[in-house]
Order: C-alpha cells, then sequence, then structure tokens
C-alpha cells in the first residue's frame, strides 16, 4: 500500500478522500472513516514505517473510536460495533475486514503499537488497543483508585456514627440504610463513590456527611464542591446552603453557629475552575506536580466527566485526601471520550447488587430509594422500564394514563397542536414576567417550570423546528417584540463557551429581563446574578435544547420530542437522561417504534477501566 503525501478531498463529496487506496479508501468510501481519520493514520503509517493495510486500517478505527466515546477497541468486535447512518448507508459487515487471528497478529507486530512501556503512537493490551494518551489516561484513573482502595483508610472519626446522628437530628432514625452506609463510608475511606438515579438521596447523603464533618471538635478539612458544569455545581452549592440553613420543626436553626460557619466557607465550582484552567495556554494549573491544597475533593455529576478529565483531576489531588465521586451512572456519558462513574460503578449497580468479589465493590454504594417522585409516580416507573430496557413496559406505562407521564404519539395532530399551545402560553408568560423589572426572581422559577428537550439539533421535533414555532407565536402575541432585536424580554439564553472571567459556564442558563438601565440577562446561581447583554458571549436562545444539553439541570416539566425515525443517536441512556429531567411531569412525543428502539438500543462504549477494577479476586 502507497501512503500519499498529502490529502485531497473529493470535490462532489468531501468526505472522500481520493489519495485513498486498498482498505482505508474501502471504508473512507463506505463512510465508516473521516477524512481526519484517514489523515491521522497516513501521517502516523509514514513517521513509523508501517504500510501494512490492516494496521492502518486498525490505526485508523482506533482514532474513530475515539470521535464516538470509546476509549479504545478490540478488533474481533468492529464488524458488528461500526455504523453508518443514512437510508442509502453501506451494511459494514460486508466491507473487506481482515481475518482473526491474523489481523491482530499484524497489529501486534506493528513498529505503531507497543505493550505499553515505549513510546508508540498505539497500545495494545489485553486485546484492547488504544491510542496511547488515552491508555495513559486510563492508567492514571486505575491506578489513582486502586492506590486507595488497596492503601490504608484514614484515621476514622472516634464516632462517626454519633456524629451523623446530631447532623441528622430527627431525620436520623428515617434515614434510608444505604444513604446512612454511603455517608459513613465518605467519611472513613479515602475513596468514596456513591451512585444512583435522579431523587435517590444522593446530594441530601452529601450534606449530611459535611454537617459531621463541621460538627466534630477535629480541625475542619479544606473541602472541594466540584462538578463538571456551572449548573450542576451551583445546584450542588446550593444544597449544602440549605442545609447550613436548615430549621427544625419549631423553626430553630437545627445546627450550631459552629457548623453553620463551617459549611458557609465551602464553594462549590465547575472542575476547570477548580483546576484552574488556562483557556489562553490550554492547561490547569493543578496537576501531578503542582496539587490541591484540599483534603476532601467531592465531584458531583460524575458521570458526565471524561476519561481525560477524570485523570487530569484525580491527578492532581493529593495523595492524603478523600475523594468522593457522585452520580447516576444509568444517564448518559461525557460527549468526549470514556465512560468513567458507570465503569467505576460497574456490578455494583444491577439489581441485586455486584455479581463479582473485587476490592472496589466495598467503596461503592449505590442508592435505590426515589424520593423526588411518589410512590405511584409514572416517571419512576417509566425511567426504571427504560433503564431496564424493557421496551413492551415502557409502552405499557405510556399507555397507562398516568397523570405524570403523558404519551402525544407524532401522528396525533390535535393532541401536538395543544401540546404546542401549553408550551406557547408558558413561554408567553414568560416574556411577560421578565418585562417587569420587580418579578426578576419569579421570572427565573418560571423558567425552571417547563423545558422542551430535543435528541436533535435539525430535522422534524429537532431544536430548532420548536424555537421557531415558539418565536413565530411570540411575534403574533407581542407584535414588534423581536423586531431589530434579540434581547427580548423573555429570550431564554443559554451559554455555549466558558467564561471564566465571568463565572459563567457552557450550558448555564438565564433569561433576558427588562431593568431601568436596560435588558439583562440573569442566572440563578447561589442568588441573583445580572449581566449586561454585552457582557454575554457565545450564547444561544433555548426556546428548546438537546437532552445533552439538559444535563445538570431539573424542570418541573419536560416535554421530551423524538424524531420520525430511530438512530443510533437513541438510545435508552437518552431517553432515561430527558425524562428524569423533570421533577412532576413529562410528556414524550414520539411514536411506538421510535420509543421501542431506543429503549432497546444501549450506548455501548469501549473501555478497559472496568475490566482492571472489576477483576474478582482470588
Amino acid at each position: 500500500m502507497t501512503i500519499p503525501d498529502r490529502i485531497r478531498l473529493a470535490a462532489t463529496d468531501p468526505d472522500v478522500v481520493i489519495d485513498a487506496d486498498g482498505l482505508l479508501a474501502d471504508f473512507n468510501d463506505a463512510g465508516v472513516l473521516s477524512p481526519l481519520d484517514v489523515l491521522a493514520t497516513t501521517t502516523i503509517g509514514r513517521l513509523y514505517g508501517e504500510t501494512d493495510p490492516r494496521v492502518l486500517l486498525a490505526a485508523a478505527l482506533t482514532v474513530r473510536g475515539t470521535r464516538f466515546g470509546h476509549v479504545c477497541i478490540r478488533l474481533a468486535d468492529q464488524p458488528g460495533a461500526v455504523f453508518v447512518d443514512g437510508a442509502d448507508a453501506v451494511d459494514p459487515e460486508t466491507l473487506p475486514w481482515p481475518t482473526e487471528p491474523a489481523w491482530e497478529s499484524a497489529v501486534a507486530t506493528s513498529p505503531l503499537v507497543g505493550g505499553g512501556s515505549g513510546d508508540t503512537p498505539l497500545i495494545l493490551e489485553d486485546g484492547r488497543l488504544y491510542l496511547q494518551r488515552y491508555h495513559t489516561y486510563e492508567d492514571l484513573v486505575a491506578g489513582f483508585i486502586t492506590d486507595r482502595i488497596g492503601g490504608p483508610a484514614p484515621v476514622p472519626e472516634p464516632d462517626i456514627a454519633r456524629l451523623l446522628d446530631r447532623a441528622l437530628g430527627a431525620d436520623a432514625a428515617s434515614v434510608p440504610t444505604r444513604q446512612r452506609m454511603a455517608a459513613e463510608l465518605a467519611l472513613s475511606a479515602r475513596f468514596a463513590v456513591i451512585a444512583g438515579g435522579p431523587g435517590t438521596g444522593k446530594t441530601h447523603t452529601i450534606a449530611a456527611m459535611l454537617a459531621a464533618l463541621a460538627g466534630s471538635d477535629r480541625p475542619f478539612p479544606i473541602i472541594a464542591l466540584a462538578a463538571p458544569t456551572g449548573k450542576a455545581a451551583a445546584r450542588l452549592g446550593e444544597a449544602i446552603a440549605a442545609e447550613a440553613d436548615r430549621r427544625d420543626e419549631n423553626g430553630e436553626m437545627h445546627h450550631d453557629e459552629t457548623v453553620r460557619e463551617r459549611l458557609g466557607t465551602i464553594e462549590a465550582s465547575t472542575i476547570h475552575r477548580l483546576l484552574g484552567y488556562h483557556p489562553a495556554r490550554g492547561r490547569f494549573r493543578h496537576d501531578g506536580d503542582n496539587r490541591l491544597p484540599h483534603d476532601l475533593v467531592i465531584v458531583d455529576e460524575m458521570s458526565m466527566v471524561s476519561l481525560p478529565l477524570a485523570a487530569r483531576l484525580l491527578s492532581a489531588v493529593r495523595d492524603d485526601a478523600t475523594v468522593v465521586l457522585v452520580g447516576d451512572p444509568y444517564q448518559l456519558e461525557s460527549i468526549e471520550a470514556g465512560t468513567v462513574l458507570s465503569d467505576i460503578v460497574g456490578p455494583a449497580g444491577d439489581d441485586g447488587g455486584p455479581s463479582v468479589a473485587a476490592p472496589i465493590g466495598n467503596h461503592v454504594v449505590v442508592l435505590d430509594r426515589v424520593h423526588r417522585f411518589g410512590e405511584e409516580s409514572g416517571i419512576a416507573d417509566f425511567a426504571d422500564a427504560v433503564r431496564a430496557g424493557d421496551a413492551e413496559e415502557a409502552v405499557r406505562l405510556l399507555s397507562s394514563g398516568r397523570d405524570d407521564l403523558v404519551w402525544v404519539r407524532g401522528d396525533a395532530t390535535v393532541d401536538f397542536d395543544a401540546l404546542v399551545e401549553r408550551v406557547v402560553a408558558h413561554r408567553t408568560g414568560l416574556v411577560e414576567m421578565a418585562g417587569d423589572a420587580d418579578r426578576v426572581e419569579e421570572t427565573l422559577a418560571e423558567l425552571d417550570r417547563l423545558a422542551v428537550l430535543c435528541a436533535h439539533h435539525r430535522g422534524p421535533q429537532s431544536v430548532d423546528r420548536w424555537r421557531r414555532r415558539i418565536e413565530s407565536a411570540l411575534d403574533e402575541r407581542f407584535p414588534g417584540l423581536r423586531f431589530g432585536n434579540e434581547w427580548y424580554p423573555g429570550r431564554p439564553v443559554m451559554i455555549t463557551s466558558n467564561d471564566y472571567t465571568l463565572d459563567l459556564y457552557n450550558g448555564d442558563i438565564g433569561v433576558t429581563v427588562a431593568t431601568a438601565e436596560g435588558p439583562k440577562v440573569a442566572f440563578k446561581r447561589g442568588g441573583i446574578r445580572m449581566f449586561p447583554r454585552s457582557q454575554i458571549g457565545d450564547h444561544t436562545t433555548v426556546h428548546a435544547m438537546t437532552i445533552h444539553k439538559s444535563q445538570g439541570s431539573q424542570f418541573d416539566e419536560v416535554v421530551v420530542a423524538l424524531p420520525a425515525r430511530s438512530s443510533r443517536l437513541l438510545t435508552r441512556e437518552l431517553l432515561y437522561t430527558a425524562v428524569t429531567r423533570a421533577s412532576t411531569a413529562v410528556t414524550l412525543v414520539g411514536d411506538e417504534d421510535v420509543i421501542r428502539s431506543a429503549v432497546a438500543r444501549s450506548v455501548q462504549r469501549a473501555s478497559g477501566l472496568g475490566p482492571r477494577l472489576w477483576t474478582p479476586t482470588r
């Protein structure tokens, strides 16, 4: 096989590399490999003198895998694992795949590939093929956790149970056993994971644990609360502030002044801010050579944290510090590569508990009692069915007429029109509130009452289509509202890139409100923060948002709009994440076959972290 000196794209199709030949050409023509996959592979092939088309194909598939969230690939699985969307897409299984085991043998002996100790661009380990940097990330995370669960535990408080009882007060006897176990684990181990679905008490457990620490006679540790997004960090900080201000049944402060003062010193931030990310330099101030000063690091919404970010965070933690990871292992993973939280939770998240015995199992507590929803909640039951992959039960629940779970079929025109009218009525009220400078707090509360979540940016039932519907209706009800001015009162705004100066982060949602000084954008972050529109950087109007962007948010009611056709993007994790953003009601728009397909399909990301951590003890 010849390796081109440069990459040229076909004038009629920018996804086709006309200089590629052999297997790279076959897989590029089929839409499996992108031009970037081919370019990266041919570059490293030229640098290391590798011309075997089987090895170059393996390298290109490994590069491709990271774009789809995979940390590594298994060559034998590739014919059934890759996919190409589109009505005229080629079936990948019909492509000229190299035969096993000769393919892996060729890869193993290639100068491109090492076993982890050398400086090669690819690493082959236990049948998994990695780009070197992702193997390094996985090594760092696995090593960090293994060292902590295998090393000596910190000296525990002499009476953890007493401290927890005092922190919980009258609630102590009624706290579910697993919540109590999770709090005790976080207080006594160097590494702990508190996992569970929405409303299972994860945040309450963290608050109780911190209150117990604050009530100790020992010096109060330096504590970091972090989350991957600004809104998730804000919610975590608000929960701790609420714990500090908790009152008993008589209206008296539950905690004494010392506990309240100590809890008041804890600030929540994004992970990037905690690590001191410098956007101009593209690097973090805190790393393995400049550790964080904190004694205890708590990370919420861990499912959204990618493998590279997890590696950077854990590398920056002091050797003697305690780490507590919190999150829902059943929802969508990070948009970048890795499945860190679900890998760590592993079989501990299975019904009935872990099926294998491994040291990590003693450091994971999965909360299962839901407090957010009522006992007869259709949302909770539907989320359980989706998580379990039970399409039959999911459809039955949608058809059961539960008050909090409404199904609008794709062809139900009358029902859909009524739904649109209800959403528009909500946005109309938002505009009216936002036009009154004295109702800013009420406007922000109204913003959280209803959200439209879509699987796609474009197409039917997409973010773009819903935004246009709503804005057209607002133009009719408020003539001239948007004429010549995008900053109209009631315009919901989502930040789309991090602004470290203003402490606004990608995914933060605010609303434009009228003030005496002109339109400003209000955000709820430990109170109300107001910014002139001129200070707002990259942003978008968010009358509807993608399900991915809704992670870390919570609304009273959500409308979940699914496309008319199924796709690989529609998975049970996506649907589960969407419906669990609601606390009181869900309206699902979609055809039965699309819903069944989404429930049946699960995200399958290749990773070696889970097998490393959950190797059975002998």
